[in-house]
């Protein structure tokens, strides 16, 4: 039984029809994103390392990757060991080690090493074993 009082504001008087407009965006969404997988799967890859005997673009001979990265060693480490430079990374790295390894040490890196603590005088040595004494 329904009572007469009861407010239906809220309710619908009418059955909801088709959601057109959200079908016909998901799909569109859908054709999208499989258009786009085409396409990406089609494109060629451009992180592929090109074939060292097959000239580039400008017609000449393509360097292969790993003789790129040696190269760039190379540099990397005549850099380091001070070409062109005043010293050497490990004489600079020497020299700053040195200077920070006391306590006035204003930089957080290396820490002062510890001061060691004097020997301690060594005990008289006591007797091993029985001493004869019963409890």
């Amino acid at each position: 039984m329904t009572d007469p009082n009861i407010d239906n504001a809220n309710a619908p008087d009418q059955p909801q029809g088709f959601p057109f407009v959200t079908v016909a965006a998901t799909l569109a969404t859908l054709f999208v994103f499989l258009g786009l997988v085409v396409i990406a799967y089609r494109s060629p890859n451009g992180l592929d390392v090109p074939k060292a005997d097959a000239p580039d673009a400008k017609g000449e001979p393509a360097v292969s990757a790993g003789a790129k990265l040696d190269e760039v060693r190379a540099r990397n480490e005549a850099a380091l060991n001070g070409v062109g430079a005043k010293m050497s990374q490990r004489e600079a790295r020497d020299a700053l080690v040195s200077k920070l390894k006391g306590p006035s040490a204003t930089l957080p890196f290396p820490t002062p090493e510890p001061v060691a603590p004097a020997p301690a005088p060594p005990k008289k040595d006591e007797p091993k074993g029985d001493t004869g004494k019963k409890p």
